[in-house]
Protein backbone atom coordinates (compact mmCIF):
# COMPACT_ATOMS: atom_id res chain seq x y z
CA UNK A 1 0.00 0.00 0.00
CA UNK A 2 1.30 3.77 -0.58
CA UNK A 3 1.30 5.47 2.51
CA UNK A 4 -0.55 8.71 3.58
CA UNK A 5 -0.58 11.14 5.86
CA UNK A 6 -3.82 11.70 7.72
CA UNK A 7 -5.27 14.72 9.05
CA UNK A 8 -3.85 14.25 12.37
CA UNK A 9 -0.47 16.29 10.90
CA UNK A 10 0.46 19.00 12.82
CA UNK A 11 3.16 20.49 9.81
CA UNK A 12 6.03 19.67 11.56
CA UNK A 13 8.00 19.41 8.19
CA UNK A 14 9.72 16.23 9.66
CA UNK A 15 8.82 13.65 7.26
CA UNK A 16 9.68 16.06 4.06
CA UNK A 17 13.34 15.53 3.82
CA UNK A 18 13.05 12.19 4.74
CA UNK A 19 11.94 10.98 1.58
CA UNK A 20 14.62 9.24 -0.93
CA UNK A 21 11.43 10.44 -3.96
CA UNK A 22 10.80 13.66 -2.78
CA UNK A 23 7.47 12.53 -3.00
CA UNK A 24 6.17 14.53 0.17
CA UNK A 25 5.25 18.12 -0.21
CA UNK A 26 3.42 20.93 2.00
CA UNK A 27 -0.05 21.61 2.03
CA UNK A 28 -1.14 23.73 -0.40
CA UNK A 29 1.95 23.10 -2.51
CA UNK A 30 2.48 22.67 -6.00
CA UNK A 31 4.21 18.86 -7.28
CA UNK A 32 5.89 17.92 -9.64
CA UNK A 33 4.09 14.74 -11.54
CA UNK A 34 5.95 12.08 -13.63
CA UNK A 35 6.14 13.99 -16.52
CA UNK A 36 8.10 17.23 -14.96
CA UNK A 37 4.02 19.00 -15.30
CA UNK A 38 3.44 20.99 -12.33
CA UNK A 39 -0.01 19.52 -10.38
CA UNK A 40 -2.19 21.22 -7.89
CA UNK A 41 -1.70 20.41 -4.30
CA UNK A 42 -3.35 16.90 -2.80
CA UNK A 43 -4.45 18.90 0.06
CA UNK A 44 -4.04 22.49 1.23
CA UNK A 45 -3.77 22.38 5.16
CA UNK A 46 -1.56 19.61 5.76
CA UNK A 47 1.73 17.72 4.45
CA UNK A 48 0.63 15.27 1.56
CA UNK A 49 2.04 12.33 -0.12
CA UNK A 50 1.87 11.63 -4.14
CA UNK A 51 0.73 8.29 -4.39
CA UNK A 52 2.57 7.94 -8.40
CA UNK A 53 6.08 8.91 -6.30
CA UNK A 54 5.84 6.71 -3.27
CA UNK A 55 7.68 3.46 -2.82
CA UNK A 56 7.59 3.03 0.85
CA UNK A 57 10.75 3.06 1.00
CA UNK A 58 11.56 -0.15 -0.68
CA UNK A 59 14.67 -0.37 -2.53
CA UNK A 60 16.59 2.72 -0.02
CA UNK A 61 15.56 1.76 3.52
CA UNK A 62 13.89 -1.59 5.45
CA UNK A 63 10.99 0.74 6.65
CA UNK A 64 9.15 4.17 5.39
CA UNK A 65 11.25 7.29 6.93
CA UNK A 66 8.90 9.14 7.27
CA UNK A 67 6.98 6.97 9.45
CA UNK A 68 10.27 6.94 11.36
CA UNK A 69 10.43 10.36 12.23
CA UNK A 70 6.95 11.53 12.47
CA UNK A 71 6.06 12.82 15.78
CA UNK A 72 1.78 11.63 15.86
CA UNK A 73 2.56 8.74 13.99
CA UNK A 74 0.40 9.64 11.37
CA UNK A 75 2.32 8.15 7.82
CA UNK A 76 0.44 5.49 7.63
CA UNK A 77 -0.43 2.97 5.03
CA UNK A 78 -3.45 4.21 2.79
CA UNK A 79 -5.82 0.88 2.42
CA UNK A 80 -7.33 2.13 -0.46
CA UNK A 81 -4.02 1.37 -2.61
CA UNK A 82 -2.19 -2.04 -1.67
CA UNK A 83 0.58 -2.63 -3.71
CA UNK A 84 2.82 -5.14 -3.83
CA UNK A 85 7.00 -5.27 -3.44
CA UNK A 86 7.74 -5.89 -6.78
CA UNK A 87 5.30 -2.92 -8.09
CA UNK A 88 7.11 -0.86 -5.19
CA UNK A 89 10.56 -1.93 -6.22
CA UNK A 90 9.58 -0.87 -10.24
CA UNK A 91 8.79 2.41 -9.10
CA UNK A 92 11.72 3.23 -7.61
CA UNK A 93 14.04 2.14 -10.44
CA UNK A 94 11.89 4.45 -12.60
CA UNK A 95 11.93 7.36 -10.10
CA UNK A 96 15.80 6.95 -9.79
CA UNK A 97 17.37 5.39 -12.79
CA UNK A 98 20.84 6.41 -11.67
CA UNK A 99 20.69 4.80 -8.77
CA UNK A 100 22.26 0.81 -8.07
CA UNK A 101 20.55 -1.48 -6.45
CA UNK A 102 21.96 -4.28 -4.61
CA UNK A 103 20.09 -7.45 -5.26
CA UNK A 104 19.36 -7.60 -1.65
CA UNK A 105 17.94 -4.23 -1.83
CA UNK A 106 16.43 -3.16 1.64
CA UNK A 107 12.90 -3.70 1.87
CA UNK A 108 10.03 -3.51 4.57
CA UNK A 109 8.40 -6.67 3.04
CA UNK A 110 11.29 -8.35 3.85
CA UNK A 111 11.31 -7.08 7.17
CA UNK A 112 8.20 -8.17 8.25
CA UNK A 113 9.11 -11.59 7.23
CA UNK A 114 8.56 -14.41 9.95
CA UNK A 115 12.40 -15.61 11.18
CA UNK A 116 13.47 -18.84 10.89
CA UNK A 117 12.06 -21.03 13.78
CA UNK A 118 15.50 -22.05 16.01
CA UNK A 119 15.82 -25.68 15.92
CA UNK A 120 15.05 -27.67 19.05
CA UNK A 121 18.26 -28.77 20.00
CA UNK A 122 19.59 -25.15 19.83
CA UNK A 123 16.88 -23.91 22.45
CA UNK A 124 17.58 -26.48 24.71
CA UNK A 125 21.21 -26.01 24.35
CA UNK A 126 22.91 -25.24 28.05
CA UNK A 127 23.45 -21.54 28.55
CA UNK A 128 27.40 -21.79 28.29
CA UNK A 129 26.85 -23.09 24.86
CA UNK A 130 24.40 -20.21 24.32
CA UNK A 131 26.41 -17.58 25.20
CA UNK A 132 29.53 -18.88 23.18
CA UNK A 133 27.57 -19.32 20.31
CA UNK A 134 26.76 -15.55 20.78
CA UNK A 135 30.03 -14.40 21.09
CA UNK A 136 31.34 -16.14 17.89
CA UNK A 137 28.59 -15.27 16.25
CA UNK A 138 29.39 -11.83 17.36
CA UNK A 139 30.94 -8.73 14.62
CA UNK A 140 34.24 -8.10 15.17
CA UNK A 141 34.61 -5.49 17.91
CA UNK A 142 30.68 -6.29 19.48
CA UNK A 143 30.22 -7.23 22.78
CA UNK A 144 27.39 -9.54 23.71
CA UNK A 145 25.22 -8.12 26.30
CA UNK A 146 23.71 -10.25 29.27
CA UNK A 147 26.22 -12.52 31.61
CA UNK A 148 28.76 -12.06 29.36
CA UNK A 149 31.52 -9.47 30.65
CA UNK A 150 31.16 -6.35 28.83
CA UNK A 151 34.56 -5.42 27.17
CA UNK A 152 35.80 -2.24 25.53
CA UNK A 153 34.52 -1.93 21.95
CA UNK A 154 37.08 -2.14 19.14
CA UNK A 155 37.75 1.13 17.03
CA UNK A 156 35.19 1.74 13.80
CA UNK A 157 36.60 0.11 10.40
CA UNK A 158 38.20 3.07 7.91
CA UNK A 159 38.14 2.69 4.77
CA UNK A 160 41.81 1.33 3.19
CA UNK A 161 44.23 3.78 1.41
CA UNK A 162 43.69 4.26 -2.34
CA UNK A 163 46.75 3.44 -4.17
CA UNK A 164 45.82 3.74 -7.44
CA UNK A 165 44.29 7.05 -9.09
CA UNK A 166 40.10 7.05 -9.84
CA UNK A 167 38.30 6.95 -13.06
CA UNK A 168 39.26 10.29 -14.77
CA UNK A 169 41.39 11.76 -12.10
CA UNK A 170 44.54 13.49 -12.99
CA UNK A 171 48.03 12.90 -11.91
CA UNK A 172 48.47 16.21 -11.25
CA UNK A 173 49.12 17.80 -7.44
CA UNK A 174 45.87 18.89 -5.79
CA UNK A 175 47.33 22.59 -5.30
CA UNK A 176 48.16 23.19 -9.12
CA UNK A 177 44.96 22.26 -9.85
CA UNK A 178 43.15 24.58 -7.28
CA UNK A 179 45.62 27.35 -8.45
CA UNK A 180 44.43 26.94 -12.30
CA UNK A 181 41.08 27.40 -12.20
CA UNK A 182 40.95 29.97 -9.22
CA UNK A 183 43.47 32.35 -11.47
CA UNK A 184 40.29 32.12 -13.69
CA UNK A 185 37.67 32.62 -10.67
CA UNK A 186 35.03 35.19 -10.63
CA UNK A 187 37.51 38.78 -10.17
CA UNK A 188 40.22 37.05 -10.83
CA UNK A 189 38.79 35.93 -14.38
CA UNK A 190 38.27 39.99 -14.93
CA UNK A 191 39.96 40.69 -18.11
CA UNK A 192 42.90 43.33 -17.23
CA UNK A 193 41.08 45.85 -19.59
CA UNK A 194 37.51 44.93 -18.42
CA UNK A 195 38.55 45.25 -14.65
CA UNK A 196 40.23 48.39 -15.43
CA UNK A 197 36.70 49.87 -17.58
CA UNK A 198 34.54 48.87 -14.25
CA UNK A 199 37.06 50.52 -12.01
CA UNK A 200 37.34 53.64 -13.89
CA UNK A 201 33.45 53.59 -13.97
CA UNK A 202 32.52 52.50 -10.10
CA UNK A 203 31.92 56.70 -9.98
CA UNK A 204 29.02 56.29 -12.37
CA UNK A 205 28.20 52.60 -11.53
CA UNK A 206 27.36 53.36 -8.34
CA UNK A 207 24.17 55.06 -9.03
CA UNK A 208 23.01 52.05 -9.18
CA UNK A 209 20.12 50.66 -6.80
CA UNK A 210 21.79 48.83 -4.12
CA UNK A 211 20.31 45.08 -5.09
CA UNK A 212 22.23 45.25 -8.66
CA UNK A 213 25.53 46.69 -6.66
CA UNK A 214 25.68 43.95 -4.43
CA UNK A 215 25.03 41.27 -7.10
CA UNK A 216 27.95 42.77 -9.17
CA UNK A 217 30.19 42.54 -6.38
CA UNK A 218 29.06 39.00 -5.89
CA UNK A 219 29.98 38.33 -9.39
CA UNK A 220 32.63 39.94 -9.73
CA UNK A 221 34.36 38.61 -6.38
CA UNK A 222 36.96 40.91 -5.69
CA UNK A 223 36.94 44.41 -4.19
CA UNK A 224 39.65 45.62 -5.65
CA UNK A 225 37.61 45.97 -9.13
CA UNK A 226 34.30 46.79 -7.34
CA UNK A 227 32.66 46.68 -4.53
CA UNK A 228 29.26 48.10 -3.69
CA UNK A 229 30.52 50.54 -0.87
CA UNK A 230 33.63 51.76 -2.76
CA UNK A 231 31.56 52.51 -5.84
CA UNK A 232 28.54 54.40 -3.92
CA UNK A 233 30.92 56.56 -1.91
CA UNK A 234 33.57 57.41 -5.05
CA UNK A 235 29.80 58.34 -6.65
CA UNK A 236 29.01 60.40 -3.25
CA UNK A 237 31.81 61.94 -3.52
CA UNK A 238 31.75 63.05 -7.33
CA UNK A 239 28.62 64.69 -6.75
CA UNK A 240 29.95 66.85 -3.65
CA UNK A 241 32.23 67.84 -6.72
CA UNK A 242 29.86 68.19 -9.55
CA UNK A 243 27.03 69.50 -8.48
CA UNK A 244 28.47 73.01 -6.92
CA UNK A 245 30.28 73.40 -10.60
CA UNK A 246 26.97 72.56 -12.08
CA UNK A 247 25.11 75.07 -9.90
CA UNK A 248 27.78 77.67 -10.85
CA UNK A 249 28.13 76.86 -14.66
CA UNK A 250 23.54 77.09 -14.59
CA UNK A 251 24.58 80.77 -12.63
CA UNK A 252 26.73 81.72 -15.73
CA UNK A 253 25.13 80.85 -18.65
CA UNK A 254 21.62 80.74 -17.68
CA UNK A 255 21.60 83.48 -15.10
CA UNK A 256 23.87 85.73 -16.71
CA UNK A 257 26.39 86.32 -13.82
CA UNK A 258 30.10 86.96 -13.31
CA UNK A 259 32.13 83.37 -12.51
CA UNK A 260 34.19 85.84 -10.17
CA UNK A 261 31.28 87.95 -8.45
CA UNK A 262 30.32 87.22 -4.79
CA UNK A 263 27.13 85.87 -6.37
CA UNK A 264 28.61 82.82 -7.41
CA UNK A 265 29.21 81.81 -3.91
CA UNK A 266 25.87 80.99 -2.92
CA UNK A 267 25.57 78.66 -6.13
CA UNK A 268 28.79 76.67 -5.16
CA UNK A 269 27.53 76.28 -1.83
CA UNK A 270 23.18 75.17 -2.58
CA UNK A 271 25.36 72.73 -4.63
CA UNK A 272 27.40 71.37 -2.16
CA UNK A 273 24.57 71.66 0.06
CA UNK A 274 22.20 69.53 -2.35
CA UNK A 275 25.19 66.86 -2.75
CA UNK A 276 25.46 66.60 0.93
CA UNK A 277 21.40 66.38 1.21
CA UNK A 278 21.83 63.28 -1.32
CA UNK A 279 24.42 61.59 0.98
CA UNK A 280 22.76 61.98 3.70
CA UNK A 281 19.81 60.56 2.72
CA UNK A 282 21.58 58.06 0.82
CA UNK A 283 23.65 56.80 4.00
CA UNK A 284 21.03 57.73 6.42
CA UNK A 285 21.08 54.24 8.47
CA UNK A 286 24.68 55.19 8.89
CA UNK A 287 24.94 59.08 9.17
CA UNK A 288 21.48 59.64 10.85
CA UNK A 289 21.22 56.46 13.50
CA UNK A 290 24.86 55.65 13.54
CA UNK A 291 24.48 51.78 12.63
CA UNK A 292 27.45 50.17 11.63
CA UNK A 293 28.27 49.59 7.53
CA UNK A 294 27.42 45.80 7.47
CA UNK A 295 23.65 47.00 7.84
CA UNK A 296 23.85 49.89 5.58
CA UNK A 297 22.16 49.92 2.36
CA UNK A 298 24.51 51.32 -0.45
CA UNK A 299 21.60 53.21 -2.44
CA UNK A 300 22.00 55.02 -5.45
CA UNK A 301 21.22 58.10 -7.51
CA UNK A 302 18.32 58.76 -9.46
CA UNK A 303 19.70 58.41 -12.58
CA UNK A 304 21.82 54.84 -11.87
CA UNK A 305 18.84 52.87 -13.48
CA UNK A 306 20.11 53.28 -17.51
CA UNK A 307 23.68 51.39 -16.16
CA UNK A 308 21.48 48.35 -15.24
CA UNK A 309 21.64 46.22 -18.07
CA UNK A 310 25.43 47.02 -18.98
CA UNK A 311 26.23 45.08 -15.99
CA UNK A 312 23.59 41.93 -15.74
CA UNK A 313 25.15 40.19 -18.34
CA UNK A 314 28.12 39.70 -15.49
CA UNK A 315 25.59 39.16 -12.49
CA UNK A 316 23.41 36.37 -14.83
CA UNK A 317 26.89 34.62 -16.18
CA UNK A 318 28.27 34.24 -11.70
CA UNK A 319 24.61 33.21 -10.92
CA UNK A 320 24.83 30.11 -13.44
CA UNK A 321 28.18 29.57 -12.09
CA UNK A 322 27.42 28.29 -8.86
CA UNK A 323 24.97 25.45 -7.42
CA UNK A 324 24.52 24.69 -3.68
CA UNK A 325 22.64 21.53 -2.48
CA UNK A 326 20.68 21.71 0.95
CA UNK A 327 21.39 24.47 3.31
CA UNK A 328 19.65 23.72 6.25
CA UNK A 329 20.25 23.70 10.20
CA UNK A 330 17.21 22.94 11.58
CA UNK A 331 17.04 19.81 13.77
CA UNK A 332 15.11 16.83 15.09
CA UNK A 333 14.29 15.17 18.56
CA UNK A 334 14.20 11.35 18.41
CA UNK A 335 11.92 9.42 20.65
CA UNK A 336 14.62 9.24 22.99
CA UNK A 337 14.99 12.75 23.33
CA UNK A 338 18.53 13.23 21.58
CA UNK A 339 18.32 16.19 18.93
CA UNK A 340 19.87 15.22 15.56
CA UNK A 341 20.96 18.11 13.73
CA UNK A 342 19.17 18.29 10.16
CA UNK A 343 22.14 19.45 8.48
CA UNK A 344 24.01 16.53 9.74
CA UNK A 345 21.16 14.75 8.44
CA UNK A 346 21.61 16.01 4.66
CA UNK A 347 25.31 15.35 4.85
CA UNK A 348 24.80 12.20 5.20
CA UNK A 349 22.37 12.40 2.21
CA UNK A 350 25.47 13.72 0.35
CA UNK A 351 23.47 17.28 0.50
CA UNK A 352 25.65 19.60 1.74
CA UNK A 353 27.45 20.94 -1.21
CA UNK A 354 28.62 24.00 -3.29
CA UNK A 355 29.44 23.70 -6.22
CA UNK A 356 31.03 27.02 -8.57
CA UNK A 357 32.21 27.41 -12.04
CA UNK A 358 35.31 28.86 -12.87
CA UNK A 359 36.55 30.00 -16.05
CA UNK A 360 38.93 27.62 -16.05
CA UNK A 361 37.24 24.67 -14.39
CA UNK A 362 34.82 23.83 -11.62
CA UNK A 363 35.17 23.35 -7.94
CA UNK A 364 33.21 21.27 -5.51
CA UNK A 365 33.20 21.12 -1.80
CA UNK A 366 31.20 18.55 -0.81
CA UNK A 367 30.66 18.34 3.36
CA UNK A 368 30.54 14.42 4.87
CA UNK A 369 29.04 13.73 7.68
CA UNK A 370 30.86 14.27 11.36
CA UNK A 371 28.75 12.07 13.99
CA UNK A 372 26.71 9.12 14.34
CA UNK A 373 22.95 9.97 14.48
CA UNK A 374 21.46 8.94 17.59
CA UNK A 375 19.86 5.34 17.86
CA UNK A 376 19.77 2.99 20.98
CA UNK A 377 21.41 0.35 18.69
CA UNK A 378 24.54 2.86 18.60
CA UNK A 379 24.25 3.15 22.17
CA UNK A 380 24.02 -0.32 22.82
CA UNK A 381 26.84 -1.50 21.04
CA UNK A 382 28.91 1.52 22.25
CA UNK A 383 29.96 2.98 19.06
CA UNK A 384 29.99 6.76 20.42
CA UNK A 385 29.24 9.50 18.29
CA UNK A 386 32.22 10.40 16.40
CA UNK A 387 31.68 9.39 12.64
CA UNK A 388 34.62 7.86 10.69
CA UNK A 389 35.30 8.23 7.33
CA UNK A 390 33.52 7.27 4.63
CA UNK A 391 35.06 4.90 1.66
CA UNK A 392 34.59 7.12 -1.19
CA UNK A 393 34.48 6.32 -5.13
CA UNK A 394 34.60 9.26 -7.17
CA UNK A 395 33.78 9.13 -10.95
CA UNK A 396 33.49 11.52 -14.11
CA UNK A 397 31.89 10.49 -16.92
CA UNK A 398 29.27 11.50 -19.35
CA UNK A 399 29.35 14.66 -18.27
CA UNK A 400 28.41 14.00 -14.77
CA UNK A 401 30.90 13.79 -11.63
CA UNK A 402 29.55 11.35 -9.38
CA UNK A 403 30.62 10.75 -5.84
CA UNK A 404 29.95 7.69 -3.72
CA UNK A 405 30.23 7.16 -0.35
CA UNK A 406 29.58 4.28 2.60
CA UNK A 407 30.06 3.48 5.78
CA UNK A 408 32.23 0.28 5.82
CA UNK A 409 32.08 -0.90 9.15
CA UNK A 410 29.53 -3.45 9.70
CA UNK A 411 28.47 -2.65 13.13
CA UNK A 412 27.60 0.84 11.86
CA UNK A 413 25.74 -0.65 8.75
CA UNK A 414 23.60 -2.16 11.16
CA UNK A 415 22.53 1.35 13.07
CA UNK A 416 22.03 2.54 9.30
CA UNK A 417 19.14 -0.09 9.24
CA UNK A 418 17.62 0.96 12.19
CA UNK A 419 18.76 4.83 12.99
CA UNK A 420 16.49 6.96 10.95
CA UNK A 421 17.86 9.08 7.74
CA UNK A 422 21.14 7.57 7.95
CA UNK A 423 21.67 5.67 4.99
CA UNK A 424 24.60 3.76 4.98
CA UNK A 425 25.60 4.98 1.21
CA UNK A 426 25.36 8.08 -0.69
CA UNK A 427 24.97 9.38 -4.13
CA UNK A 428 26.40 12.94 -5.06
CA UNK A 429 26.03 13.58 -9.17
CA UNK A 430 26.60 16.95 -10.30
CA UNK A 431 26.71 18.48 -14.11
CA UNK A 432 29.76 18.97 -15.78
CA UNK A 433 28.43 21.48 -18.64
CA UNK A 434 31.79 21.94 -20.98
CA UNK A 435 34.38 19.38 -21.80
CA UNK A 436 36.99 18.11 -19.21
CA UNK A 437 40.30 16.76 -19.00
CA UNK A 438 39.72 15.25 -15.69
CA UNK A 439 39.71 15.97 -11.94
CA UNK A 440 42.23 16.66 -8.91
CA UNK A 441 40.72 15.68 -4.80
CA UNK A 442 41.53 16.23 -1.92
CA UNK A 443 40.08 15.09 1.76
CA UNK A 444 40.84 16.30 4.97
CA UNK A 445 38.70 16.90 8.11
CA UNK A 446 35.46 15.64 6.39
CA UNK A 447 35.94 17.83 3.39
CA UNK A 448 35.90 16.72 0.10
CA UNK A 449 37.36 19.00 -2.70
CA UNK A 450 37.56 18.41 -6.26
CA UNK A 451 38.43 20.67 -8.87
CA UNK A 452 37.46 19.35 -12.41
CA UNK A 453 39.95 21.27 -14.99
CA UNK A 454 38.07 22.27 -18.24
CA UNK A 455 40.14 20.57 -21.59
CA UNK A 456 40.89 23.94 -22.53
CA UNK A 457 43.60 24.43 -19.85
CA UNK A 458 44.83 21.67 -19.17
CA UNK A 459 47.91 22.77 -20.95
CA UNK A 460 48.97 24.96 -18.47
CA UNK A 461 48.91 22.31 -15.62
CA UNK A 462 51.86 21.18 -14.49
CA UNK A 463 51.90 17.49 -14.40
CA UNK A 464 53.11 15.47 -11.11
CA UNK A 465 55.94 13.73 -13.65
CA UNK A 466 56.75 17.46 -14.65
CA UNK A 467 57.38 17.94 -10.85
CA UNK A 468 59.61 15.61 -9.80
Amino acid sequence: MATMITDECINCGACEPECPNTAIYQGGIEFDALDGSKQAAISDDFFYIVPDKCTECVGFYASEQCAEVCPVDCCVPDPDIPETEDVLFARAKQLSPEEDFPEDFPSRFKVSEEPETPAADAIAAPAAGTAAMAVASAPAGVVPFGKVERKGTAPLAQPSLRESLYLGELDVKFDDALDLVEAGAPGGGVSGLLGLVIRLAQPLLGAMPASTKVHLEKAIGDPSVFSAAGATGLNILAHLILLPALFVGYAVNVEGGSLYSMEMSKWFLLGGAVAVAEAILRLRETILFARPTSETVWRGSFYGLPFVPLVLPMIANAAKAKSEGTLAREGFYESGGAYDEKRERERRYGEIYTYEERPAGYLLRLELPRRIPPSGVRDELGLGEDMPDYDIDIEMRGGWLEVKGRVVDERLRTVAATAPAFPPNFLTRVRVDEPAAGFAQWYENKLLEIVIVKKSAIARLPREADAA
